[in-house]
């Protein structure tokens, strides 16, 4: 292995459970990670299944069942009767709007009396909370290294990437790291319980040509960001009594800590009435930041102004509050006549 791959390899270890933009926390610990898809019961008779459930974060999602669309309305909840077919599985696929997928896969097997299925039968593999972080091509001579984590390994009996076994690379902090050939478009992340289901997801690789190395750090365009975090608020407030002005630079980052340029940053005032523009907006620049002169109103100088900052990329959006005690106004110097 090149020098170059081991220092490549060890810059995308995963420390804890990272999330992708399908997944709605980044991280997590056993019994809370947030389930994307929750199911009732479902009844498989006569080759047929009757189920209903309903879909975490579906804005713009869909969700198949052994091919077969069924509707979501505005709170991610579906319902249907489907032809099986023949199938010895329930076949699920969710979707949601930048394309990402995930699939699940029910063994038949698993119906007891009635032909019904338990509505915790996904419970033990979404809760292992296996997840990747977002790849990113390198040079298509050179392995792609793959980093990935699960918050519960004790719930799955196989974890495979791209069909190849990393049970065994988990380390202690349940992380993994895996190369897989440079060429690679598309990764997937194969869960198993000890029951037989399985949870599928499939990661793109994202084009590295969009990233940039900057005095600050790699950044990232917000289109191609992985999440995102509000990483760093300062103020710059010295002779605000006198100018009655305040700097304040904000800082984006990804969950993969790449600087994030392009991402449309607003800040505040959380009350009306301490500045002159309550809100202003920008992009980010290519270190990820952007800087704001905030003109507050005398009448606010000794007290403690407190700014609401919101980030957004084309999928995702981050929101902090921040505040600072402003210096008092200067005591006005008597005369001497």
């Amino acid at each position: 292995m090149s020098l170059k791959l081991r220092k490549k390899l060890r810059a995308y270890v995963v420390l804890g459970a990272l999330a992708t933009s399908l997944a709605l926390v980044p991280g997590a610990h056993p019994g809370s990670v947030p389930q994307l898809l929750t199911l009732g019961p479902i009844t498989a008779v006569n080759g047929t299944a009757i189920l209903s459930g309903t879909v975490g974060g579906a804005t713009g999602g869909q969700i198949t069942v052994n091919g077969q669309s069924l509707g979501l309305d505005a709170a991610g909840h579906f319902a249907g009767v489907v032809n099986l077919d023949g199938a010895s599985t329930i076949d699920l696929t969710v979707g949601n709007s930048t394309g990402q997928l995930v699939d699940f896969h029910v063994p038949l097997a698993l119906a007891g009396p009635g032909g019904i299925i338990p509505a915790n039968v996904l419970d033990a593999v979404e809760q292992a909370g296996a997840t990747l972080l977002q790849p990113i091509a390198g040079l298509a001579d050179e392995p792609l290294a793959v980093a990935g984590s699960v918050a519960d390994k004790g719930q799955l009996a196989s974890l495979a990437v791209n069909g190849t076994d990393v049970m065994s690379l988990l380390g202690p902090d349940q992380s993994f790291t895996v190369p897989v050939p440079g060429t690679t478009k598309e990764v997937t992340l194969t869960a198993t319980d000890t029951s037989g289901v399985s949870e599928t997801t499939h990661y793109k690789v994202l084009d590295a040509s969009g990233l940039l190395t900057t005095p600050l750090g790699t950044s990232v365009a917000a289109a191609n960001a992985v999440g995102l975090k509000i990483a760093k608020v300062r103020y710059v407030a010295k002779g605000v009594a006198r100018t009655k002005r305040v700097r304040m630079i904000v800082t984006v980052k990804d969950s993969r800590n790449y600087l994030v340029r392009g991402a449309k940053i607003t800040v505040r005032s959380k009350a009306a009435g301490r500045l002159t523009r309550r809100s202003q907006v920008k992009k980010s620049s290519k270190t990820g930041q952007a800087g704001f002169v905030l003109r507050v109103k005398p009448r606010m100088l000794g007290k403690r102004l407190v700014m609401v900052t919101v980030a957004r990329t084309p999928t995702t959006k981050a929101a902090k509050t921040t505040s600072l005690r402003l210096a008092k106004a200067h005591a006005s110097k008597k005369r001497h006549h």
